[in-house]
């Protein structure tokens, strides 16, 4: 028992840090959040936040259960929901885009719990994370508790670093209050989110 504890204490950590590096990492939904962040602030932000937060919660189930290979294993669905997050994360960016400048915010709608929530369960990057942190480690705890802990690892990274990307997003709003630069930040976070969709395909193809 002296020398297992450790080791699953050594394997935990170390699947940690690998959940921080891919599901922390730019991505569609962490960029959205730190451009709504920058467009909208941190208090509008909230419950985008939330939404995106449940829609991982299903995508995780989906992937721990094993119901996501299921649906890859039809191509043509599989093709089919990945078009429609595709189509709607470009939607979601050029919104972002095309936010009133911040000094015309009392005109701007901001990414409601809806949005949020199709943002999270159709993005493409987590189920790619998700399968490859489930999938390739193993932590040396019962098979009962196994899955169970890794998606409760997965989650909590999920949160803390989607509010991080939140919190940065509204952060730099401070620094373009001019309506050039503003318009010049929201449409850079934009950008970034349609490289990252792009870059998310290509490893889910």
């Amino acid at each position: 028992m002296s020398e297992t504890l450790p080791s699953v204490f050594q394997a935990t950590f170390t699947f940690t840090i690998a959940a921080i590096a891919l599901l922390a990492s730019p991505g569609p939904a962490t960029l959205a959040l730190a451009a709504s962040g920058a467009a909208y602030g941190m208090r509008r932000s909230l419950l985008f936040f939330a939404g995106i937060t449940v829609g991982l919660i299903i995508a995780l189930a989906l992937v721990t259960t094993g119901l996501y290979i299921f649906i890859r294993s039809f191509p043509l669905l599989g093709v089919t929901l990945t078009g429609v997050s595709i189509l709607y994360i470009l939607y979601l960016a050029y919104s972002i885009a095309t936010a009133p400048p911040i000094d015309d915010e009392q005109t701007a709608t901001s990414p409601g719990l809806g949005a949020g929530f199709v943002l999270g369960v159709a993005n493409i990057k987590a189920y790619a994370a998700f399968a490859a942190l489930l999938g390739s480690f193993t932590l040396g705890i019962t098979p009962t508790w196994e899955p169970f802990t890794k998606a409760s690892i997965c989650l909590a990274v999920c949160v803390v670093f989607d509010f991080l990307w939140l919190f940065a997003g509204s952060k730099l709003r401070k620094l373009f209050v001019h309506r050039t630069w503003s318009r010049i930040l929201n449409v850079s976070f934009a950008a970034l989110m349609v490289v990252t969709v792009a870059w998310s395909f290509m490893l889910a193809v």
